[in-house]
């Protein structure tokens, strides 16, 4: 796979939609900007809704858009739920719900989640944040274990593909410390073989998004019982 050849773009969109997000995320000047528009108690639900719907755009609709406009077709999208995305989501949910709620009242863990900081929730304001990460976690699996996996096998191989991907899914999680790290290659890699059976995104992003909501559910009751 050379850096200039059609074999290359796929991590070529892949990367760059994910860095855009990422600056959007970690740029400090506009977190303040955005922040100051709300009341203290609510700007960290704001802001984090907002960094979710860039992320949407930056990591599945402008992949889209580019891929499109250039006539590159590399990667077909299924919509289809199978009886095996349902055998993978629920083996999988079995095992990590519990160790996520084991695992979310860690002092360590309570230091970085739940993501979004408020002292008082409504019900509608909690069913937003999950929806909305289901949003972002779509936009997420889709560049991941659809461009950077299934976009990539045709070009590499199977193998080759996981380790790329793996590599690239790890360093995503650098930022959230050497535990998440770490955790995140072998659910990485398990994730990258469910899809490549599945043929779809599916399983990963039911996955991610079960253990997201599962995370966020026991961060807040923690932090707000201890």
């Amino acid at each position: 796979m050379s850096l200039f050849s059609f074999e290359s773009t796929p991590l070529f969109i892949g990367v760059l939609g994910y860095l855009l997000y990422f600056s959007f995320l970690k740029s400090i000047f506009l977190k303040n900007k955005v922040s100051r528009l709300f009341s203290k108690s609510k700007a960290s639900f704001f802001w984090i809704q907002l960094t979710r719907i860039v992320a949407f755009f930056c990591m599945a609709i402008l992949p889209i858009i580019f891929t499109e406009i250039y006539g590159i077709d590399f990667l077909e999208i299924y919509f289809t739920w199978t009886y095996t995305d349902s055998k993978y989501t629920f083996l999988l949910a079995v095992l990590l719900i519990p160790m996520g709620a084991i695992n979310a009242k860690g002092k360590a863990h309570l230091e970085m989640y739940p993501q979004v900081i408020m002292l008082k929730w409504n019900p509608f304001e909690y069913i937003v944040n999950i929806v909305s990460w289901g949003v972002y976690l779509l936009a997420y699996e889709f560049l991941f274990r659809g461009i950077l996996f299934l976009g990539i096998i045709p070009f590499t191989g199977i193998y080759t593909a996981i380790v790329l991907n793996t590599i690239l899914y790890a360093l995503s999680h650098l930022y959230k410390g050497k535990k998440e790290t770490l955790g995140s290659i072998p659910l990485g890699i398990i994730l990258c073989f469910i899809t490549a059976e599945t043929e779809t995104i599916w399983s990963a992003f039911a996955v991610h998004w079960i253990m997201a909501t599962n995370n966020f559910i026991w961060s807040h009751w923690y932090t707000n019982n201890s």
